[in-house]
C-alpha cells in the first residue's frame, strides 16, 4: 500500500535540501513518575497501525514522490529507552530516517528524571497535527491500561489541502493570489547575529515563565484585546531592534505561521495527519521611544489587519497550482528554486491541553512542543504553553557561542513580558 506524497510533503523536505531546517518536530514531556514502558511501547505500536501514514518509508524515486507501507514487525522500532538523561537529549534533537520509517519515535527515560520525548517527520504533519497526535497517544495508553485488547479508531482521512481551499470562492483565490504574493517568503535581509564557525550541532534551548508572570500578562493583554502571540510577537520585535541595532524608523519584518484550519467547520477535528499550515508576514518599523504596550498596539493593528485578509492562503494556492499544472518533479524544481527561506521568523505551537495528555492517570509535570531545527544563518522564536507556564524556544544547528548568544536572547524576550506588566 502507498500514499501519493502532497505538495506540502515535498515542501517540508525541501525546507531541508535548502538548509533551512531539519523537517522534525519535537516534544518532550516530564513526569513524576514514568508511564508503563510496555504498555506504552503496545500503544506506540497501536497508533501506527491506527494512522497508517505513520508505518510508511518514503520514496523519491518514480514519476511521483510516494510514502509505502512497511512491515508491521518494522513497528517496535519506533520505540527506545533511554538509559540516562544524555541519550534522552540526543533523541529530543535525533531525526527520524523517512527513508527507512516509520515517521515517528518514542523515547522512554525511566529515571532519574522520568521523560518522554517524541520526535516526528514533519513531512508528514505540521505543529497541530503533531499535538493531536500526542492526544490521540495518550487515549490509546488509558484504552489498553483498561482493555489489554483495546483498539482506538483508524484515522485515514484526506491529507491535501483540498479541505483548506474548498472552502474559497474563485474570486476569493484570484484576489489571494494577487494581493498576498509577497506575503510566503524571504521578506529583507536582516539576519540574527550567529557565529560563522562550522563547528555546530542540534540543540534545543527553552526559557519558561511562570504561571504568576504569565497570568499578570495576560490580564494585560485581555485588557487591549489581543492575545498571547500578539505580545509575544511585539516582545521579539523589540528585542530585536536591539540586537540588530536597528535605527530609529528603520522595518524589520517577520514571518509568522498560521493554521489554515482556521478556515475548516471543524478546526479541532481529528481525521488525518497533515501539513496544513502557512505563513503571513508581519511589518513593524523601529520606534525606540515607545512602551511595550505602544509596540503591542502596531503589533495587534497589524495582526487584524492580516486575519481579516484570509491570511495564509495564498502559498496553499502557489503551491496546488503548480502541482497540478505541472509533473510532480517539474512542481517540485520550480518551488525549490523559487524558495527564499526566511532568516528570521516565529511560530506559535498554542496551548499543549493537559487534561488530553494523561498516560492512564499520570500526567505531565512539564512539557513543551517545537518545531524544526534551523540551519544558520535562519532563526526562529518558537512558543507553546503547558498548565499555565509559557515556554520559549529556539532551536539551532550552532556552536557554544551562539547557544550563549540565543540563550541571553530569550532572557531579554523574558524581560520584555515583564516591562508589558509594569506599564
Amino acid at each position: 500500500m502507498h500514499y501519493h506524497a502532497e505538495p506540502f510533503d515535498q515542501l517540508q523536505l525541501l525546507f531541508d535540501l535548502t538548509r533551512f531546517n531539519d523537517h522534525q518536530l519535537h516534544c518532550v514531556l516530564r513526569f513524576a513518575s514514568a508511564p508503563d514502558a510496555e504498555v506504552l511501547r503496545k500503544a506506540v505500536i497501536s497508533s501506527i497501525e491506527a494512522i497508517p501514514i505513520l508505518g510508511t518509508r518514503y520514496i523519491a524515486e518514480g514519476r511521483r514522490p510516494r510514502w509505502e507501507s512497511l512491515e508491521r514487525a518494522r513497528f517496535g522500532d519506533a520505540l527506545t529507552l533511554a538509559q540516562t538523561e544524555t541519550e534522552l537529549d540526543e533523541s529530543v534533537t535525533s531525526r527520524v530516517d523517512e527513508s527507512a520509517g516509520p515517521q515517528v519515535k518514542v523515547c522512554l527515560l525511566g529515571s532519574p528524571r522520568p521523560s518522554v520525548a517524541l520526535t516526528m517527520n514533519h513531512m508528514i504533519t505540521d505543529a497541530t497535527g503533531f499535538k493531536q497526535y500526542v492526544y490521540f497517544l495518550c487515549e490509546i495508553y488509558a484504552g489498553i491500561m483498561t482493555d489489554p485488547s483495546y483498539r482506538p479508531v483508524t484515522v485515514d482521512g484526506d491529507r491535501s489541502m483540498h479541505s483548506v481551499l474548498e472552502r474559497f470562492s474563485a474570486g476569493v483565490k484570484l484576489k489571494s493570489l494577487l494581493s498576498q504574493s509577497k506575503e510566503n517568503n524571504r521578506s529583507g535581509d536582516h539576519r540574527f547575529p550567529l557565529s560563522e564557525s562550522g563547528d555546530a550541532k542540534p540543540w534545543i534551548l527553552t526559557r519558561t515563565l511562570g504561571r504568576e508572570s504569565l497570568e499578570a500578562a495576560r490580564d494585560c493583554v485581555r485588557a487591549r484585546a489581543a492575545t498571547l502571540n500578539d505580545v509575544t510577537l511585539a516582545a521579539f520585535y523589540r528585542c530585536l531592534f536591539r540586537t540588530l541595532a536597528l535605527p530609529p524608523g528603520a522595518e524589520l519584518r517577520i514571518p509568522v505561521m498560521v493554521d489554515m484550519r482556521r478556515y475548516l467547520p471543524q478546526p479541532g477535528a481529528f481525521d488525518a495527519l497533515a501539513n496544513l499550515s502557512s505563513t503571513v508576514i508581519t511589518r513593524l518599523t523601529h520606534r525606540p521611544d515607545e512602551n511595550f504596550a505602544e509596540t503591542l498596539d502596531r503589533v495587534k493593528a497589524e495582526m487584524d489587519e492580516k486575519k481579516g485578509g484570509h491570511m495564509g492562503l495564498n502559498l496553499f494556492i502557489k503551491l496546488d497550482l503548480s502541482h497540478r499544472l505541472l509533473p510532480s518533479r517539474t512542481a517540485g524544481r520550480l518551488v525549490q528554486a523559487s524558495l527564499k527561506n526566511p532568516l528570521i521568523c516565529m511560530t506559535n505551537v498554542g496551548i499543549l491541553d493537559s487534561a488530553r495528555m494523561s498516560f492512564g492517570g499520570v500526567r505531565p509535570c512539564g512539557a513543551f512542543m517545537c518545531g524544526s531545527i534551523k540551519y544558520k544563518p535562519h532563526f526562529q522564536l518558537a512558543m507553546s504553553s503547558y498548565e499555565g507556564e509559557l515556554t520559549l524556544h529556539s532551536n539551532l544547528y550552532g556552536d557554544a557561542a551562539d547557544a550563549e548568544r540565543v540563550r541571553s536572547f530569550l532572557e531579554d524576550v523574558e524581560r520584555e513580558f515583564s516591562r508589558l506588566i509594569v506599564g
